[in-house]
């Protein structure tokens, strides 16, 4: 009889083991797939940039279209009735917009990190607001009547 409570108690940490094994595994694998949380972090607020300056180019056409020229400035529409941000979400510099011809401009930003061939960033993007790191610019051309 005495033999059959130190199995169990062998059978029992054995199988502690292997799940503390297991789990560890599993956040490490997690680790590695998507990155450590501080890269997660940097991801997250380049792909809130990248929203924030399609949300603008957004408003830059509009404005536009209805008054039939550029904005000279951002901070030209924030009274555009909408949630706007015309600055970093991190740093709070302001994006960097240039009107370049009658009906071109350009929008840049700081990116922490470079965007993945296959990062949909939350499934909104489509490609046109893939950026490297770094300082980037995107050139646009207003729809206007």
């Amino acid at each position: 009889m005495s033999a059959q409570p130190g199995r169990r108690a062998s059978t029992g940490r054995w199988l502690a083991i292997v799940a503390s094994v297991v789990v560890i595994a599993t956040v490490v694998c997690a680790l590695v797939a998507i990155g450590p949380p501080a890269q997660q972090r940097r991801v997250s607020l380049d792909a809130r940039r990248a929203h924030e300056l399609s949300t603008l180019s957004n408003l830059i056409d509009m404005g536009a279209d209805r008054d039939g020229k550029l904005p000279a400035a951002l901070a030209d529409l924030e009274g555009a009735g909408q949630w706007l941000s015309i600055k970093d979400p991190e740093t709070g510099a302001p994006y960097t917009y240039a009107i370049t011809g009658d009906t071109t401009y350009r929008l840049c930003a700081v990116f922490a990190t470079a965007t993945q061939s296959a990062d949909v960033r939350g499934g909104w993007s489509d490609g046109q607001w893939s950026h490297p790191a770094g300082r980037h610019c995107f050139d646009r051309k207003a729809k206007m009547k």
